[in-house]
C-alpha cells in the first residue's frame, strides 16, 4: 500500500472510531450532550524531530472542544513536514476528556553519500550535483532526481553511455547509505560538425565563432556538451548578426552518435534570410558636445554591412563620452528603420543627454583586515563629487596598485534621483605578509638563497614593513625599511631603508653599508614628486693591479653624502604586469653635501605600453643618463654607467657592457642610453611570451659619445605572473657581435624588465 493511500484509510478509521465516540457519549446524556474536551495530546514514535516540531503543526489543542474533522487536517499537516513515511492518531479516554495521541514513523536519514566507478568527476564535484546533503531525510524521489542530475552532467561532458544504479544501505539504526554505482562508459568526441544552409557565411567562420569544437590531429578530442552547445546557437546567431543577417536563426540542431567509432556528428541547419546594410546614420538630441565628436564614437557609415555588435560597442562609446563630462545618465536608444522592400537599415541615435550626476554614497565592501580608510583615500572621487568614468577607471587602477587585493570591482548604480549615482567598490583581499626562506637561481647572481619577512599592509594601515637577506655566491644582501604612505592622514609618503650590500663584479669588489630616506607626495593626475637622502659607506677593493693609475684611484672606502631629486608620471594599469599606460621619471643626484664623494647624476626614463589586437601588447622603453664629477673628483667608478643583464641588453651579462681601459678593466662610463621593444602575447595560467629588441651603449672613458654607435641584440623568452612577482627567461642574441663575445646570453630574474 503506498504512503498516500496508508494516511487515506487511517484518517478514514479515525473519523469513523471518534463518530461512533460521541455517538455512544451523546446517547448516555440524551437530555444535555456535553461537550468533549481534549485534555492532552502526546507524540510517539519520534526519535529526531521534537515534539514541539510536530504539535506546531497540529490544529488541535488541549482545553479546546474535541473536532473530529481536525484530525485528519492534522495528520496531513504532519505529513507535509516530510519527515515520516507513516502518520497515525489515537483518541484515548482521559481524565474527563480525550487525549490525542499521534503515532509517527520517521524516515531514515542519510548519513552517507559514496560515488563508485566514477573516474571524471571528483566526489566534491558529483555531491554538488545530486544536492542531497549528508543529514537530510531520506527520499527515494529525491534519489531518483540526483540519478538524472548525474546522468544530465555525465552527458554534458559527453559519456552518452552512463549507466547510474543507486543503492541504500542501511545501518543498524535505521539510517541509510546511498551508493551511486557508476558505469561511465567511454567519452563521446565530435568526428564533424555540419552546417546546412550557409550561403553568406562559410562553415569556417560559424566553427570559429563556436566553443564546441571538432576531434583534431588525434589530440585535441572535442567533446559534445549539451550546455556548450545550447550557447553555441546564440554565438552562431550573433556571427549572422554582425554580418547583416539580422533574420537568421538556428532552424534545427542534431547530435548522431557512432556508437561503435564513439564518435557524433553534429549537424546544424541555418534559415540565413537576406544580408542588410547601413543605410543613413544619424543622431539626435546633442547640444553638449559637437557632433563630430559624437560620430567618432561610431564604428559604421553609410553602405556598411549592418553590425549588430558594432551598434552596441557605438551605444556605450557614447555613453562613456557623456561619462566624461559627468553626464553619467545620458540614454542612447539606437533606433532603427527599414524602408519596405529594401534591405537597409537607417540607424538613427536618439540621445537624452540629461543632467549632471553626482556621486551619492560611496560602498566598499570585502576588506576585512584593510581599514576602510586606506581605500577611501585612495579613490579619487568622494560624495558630492562629479561623477565621471575617468575617475571611476582611475579608482580601480588605484586600488589594484596598492597590491592589497586579488580582485578589484567597481561598480555604479542609480541614486535616489538622476542627478546622483551610488559607486559600489568591491575588493577581495590578498595574503599581503610575506615570510620566506629559499633559494633560486639567477643569472646575475647565480644561486641565490633568500630569507624575506615583509608585510606591505601591516595592522591593516598600509605600512610597509620588510627585512630581507640575500646571499648567494657573488652577492651578500641585507635591507630593514619602512613606509608610511599617507604621512599625517595626508598623501604625503614617508620611509627609511638601512642596507648592506658586498657584491663581486668580474674586475672588483664593492661593499656598502648606507641609509635611505624619502619622502614623495602626488600631484595633479599621475604625478608625483620625490626627495631623498643617502649617506653610505662604500668600500671598492680587490681591483687587479695591472689596472690603469685612474682605476686604482678609487680603491678604498668612501664617505657618500647625496640629496636626490624625481619627477615621475605613472599612468600604468597594472604596475607588475602593464597592458596599457605610460611611465615617466627624471631624477638628479648631487652628492657632496659633506662626505667624500662629488658628482652630480642625471638620469631619464619613459616606457610606453599599448593594447594591440588579440590582447596582444607592446611595450617600449627609452632611457638616457649622464653623470659627472666636480671639484676636481671624477665620477665614482660605483656610480657609473653599465649595460647588460636581464634588464638593459640582454645580449649581454649583467655589467657586461662597459668602456675599457688599456688593461681590458670595464670602467663604466658617464653616460649611457638604451631602448627596448617588447612584442607580448598573453597565454592562459598567467604566462606570457615574448619577442624584443634591445639597442644601447655606454660612452666615456676611452668610448668617444656617438650616436650611431649603438649595440644590438634581439630574442624571445616567457613570463610568469607567479605569486613572487613575475619570473622571466630570455634568451637574446648578440646581433652585432665583435671578437671575443658570445653569441648570446640567457637571463633569469624575478621581476618586470621595465
Amino acid at each position: 500500500m503506498t504512503t498516500g493511500g496508508r494516511v487515506r484509510l487511517t484518517t478514514i478509521v479515525v473519523v469513523f472510531a471518534a463518530s461512533l465516540f460521541v455517538a455512544a457519549a451523546a446517547r448516555a446524556q440524551p437530555s444535555q450532550p456535553q461537550p468533549i474536551v481534549v485534555k492532552d495530546i502526546h507524540v510517539e514514535g519520534n526519535k529526531r524531530v521534537q515534539d514541539a516540531v510536530i504539535l506546531g503543526r497540529v490544529k488541535s489543542a488541549v482545553g479546546s472542544t474535541f473536532n473530529p474533522s481536525l484530525l485528519s487536517e492534522d495528520i496531513r499537516a504532519i505529513f507535509g513536514l516530510g519527515f515520516f513515511d507513516d502518520v497515525q492518531v489515537r483518541v484515548e479516554d482521559f481524565e474527563g476528556g480525550v487525549k490525542l495521541v499521534y503515532v509517527v514513523t520517521e524516515r531514515p536519514f542519510v548519513r552517507d553519500v559514496d560515488f563508485v566507478g566514477s573516474k571524471k568527476a571528483d566526489r566534491e564535484t558529483l555531491q554538488e550535483k545530486i544536492d542531497i546533503k549528508l543529514g537530510s531525510v531520506y527520499n527515494p524521489v529525491d534519489v531518483q532526481r540526483a540519478v538524472e542530475r548525474l546522468r544530465d552532467y555525465y552527458e554534458d561532458e559527453g559519456y552518452f553511455e552512463i549507466q547510474i544504479t543507486p543503492t541504500v544501505e542501511k545501518f543498524s539504526d535505521g539510517d541509510v547509505r546511498l551508493v551511486f554505482n557508476i558505469v561511465e562508459g567511454r567519452q563521446i568526441t565530435i568526428d564533424t560538425i555540419v552546417f546546412r544552409g550557409n550561403k553568406g557565411l562559410t562553415d569556417a567562420q560559424l566553427k570559429d565563432a563556436m566553443e564546441t569544437k571538432e576531434r583534431q590531429y588525434f589530440i585535441l578530442r572535442g567533446k559534445v556538451q549539451r550546455q556548450r552547445l545550447d550557447t553555441d546557437i546564440d554565438r552562431i546567431i550573433a556571427v549572422y548578426n554582425d554580418n547583416g543577417y539580422i533574420q537568421a536563426r538556428v532552424e534545427s540542431t542534431d547530435v548522431a552518435i557512432d556508437r561503435e567509432r564513439a564518435r557524433a556528428t553534429i549537424t546544424i541547419v541555418v534559415v540565413e534570410g537576406p544580408q542588410f546594410k547601413v543605410g543613413e546614420v544619424q543622431i539626435t538630441g546633442v547640444s553638449l558636445l559637437p557632433e563630430r565628436e559624437i560620430l567618432r564614437q561610431i564604428k559604421f557609415k553609410s553602405g556598411d554591412v549592418f553590425s549588430v555588435s558594432k551598434v552596441r560597442d557605438s551605444v556605450q562609446g557614447i555613453l562613456n563620452l557623456y561619462s566624461t563630462i559627468g553626464r553619467a545618465s545620458a540614454d542612447v536608444n539606437p533606433k532603427r528603420d527599414q524602408p519596405p522592400g529594401t534591405n537597409v537599415i537607417n540607424v538613427t541615435f536618439e540621445i537624452t543627454e540629461g543632467p549632471e550626476v553626482y556621486v551619492e554614497r560611496i560602498n566598499i565592501t570585502g576588506n576585512v583586515r584593510s581599514e576602510d580608510k586606506i581605500l577611501r583615500r585612495e579613490l579619487p572621487l568622494h560624495e558630492g563629487d562629479l561623477y565621471t568614468l575617468q575617475n571611476k577607471e582611475r579608482a580601480r587602477q588605484r586600488l589594484v596598485n596598492l597590491g592589497y587585493f586579488e580582485n578589484v570591482t567597481v561598480t555604479t548604480q542609480p541614486g535616489s534621483d538622476k542627478t546622483k549615482i551610488v559607486v559600489n567598490v568591491d575588493v577581495v583581499e590578498r595574503a599581503t605578509g610575506i615570510f620566506s626562506i629559499g633559494g633560486g637561481y639567477s643569472s646575475v647572481d647565480s644561486l641565490v638563497g633568500t630569507i624575506d619577512l615583509a608585510q606591505r599592509n601591516f595592522l591593516g594601515r598600509g605600512w610597509e614593513v620588510a627585512i630581507r637577506i640575500r646571499a648567494g655566491a657573488r652577492t651578500q644582501q641585507g635591507t630593514i625599511g619602512f613606509t608610511e604612505p599617507w604621512l599625517f592622514d595626508r598623501p604625503l609618503s614617508a620611509g627609511f631603508d638601512i642596507y648592506k650590500s658586498v657584491r663581486d663584479y668580474t674586475d672588483y669588489k664593492y661593499d656598502t653599508t648606507g641609509l635611505n630616506l624619502r619622502l614623495s607626495h602626488p600631484f595633479e593626475e599621475y604625478w608625483r614628486w620625490l626627495l631623498g637622502y643617502r649617506l653610505s659607506r662604500d668600500d671598492v677593493s680587490s681591483i687587479s693591479a695591472f689596472a690603469s693609475p685612474e682605476i686604482l684611484a678609487q680603491e678604498g672606502i668612501t664617505v657618500t653624502s647625496a640629496l636626490s631629486g624625481s619627477l615621475t608620471r605613472d599612468s600604468r594599469d597594472v604596475i607588475a604586469a602593464p597592458t596599457k599606460g605610460a611611465q615617466t621619471v627624471l631624477t638628479l643626484d648631487f652628492a657632496g653635501l659633506g662626505g667624500d664623494s662629488k658628482f652630480i647624476k642625471a638620469t631619464a626614463l619613459q616606457t610606453y605600453f599599448k593594447s594591440i589586437w588579440f590582447d596582444h601588447i607592446i611595450g617600449m622603453r627609452a632611457e638616457g643618463g649622464y653623470g659627472f664629477g666636480w671639484a676636481n673628483e671624477p665620477l665614482p667608478l660605483f656610480e657609473r654607467f653599465f649595460l647588460g643583464g636581464p634588464n638593459s641588453i640582454r645580449s649581454f651579462k649583467y655589467h657586461g657592457l662597459s668602456p675599457k681601459d688599456d688593461t681590458g678593466f670595464k670602467t663604466g662610463g658617464t653616460s649611457e642610453v638604451l631602448g627596448n621593444v617588447e612584442y607580448i602575447v598573453p597565454l592562459p595560467f598567467a604566462f606570457r611570451v615574448v619577442a624584443f629588441f634591445d639597442i644601447g651603449q655606454v660612452f666615456g672613458f676611452g668610448t668617444p659619445f656617438d650616436i650611431t654607435d649603438l649595440r644590438k641584440a634581439a630574442g624571445g623568452g616567457i613570463r610568469w605572473q607567479s605569486p613572487f612577482g613575475p619570473i622571466r627567461v630570455d634568451y637574446g642574441f648578440n646581433l652585432d657581435r665583435r671578437a671575443g663575445e658570445a653569441i648570446g646570453q640567457f637571463q633569469f630574474s624575478v621581476g618586470s624588465p621595465f
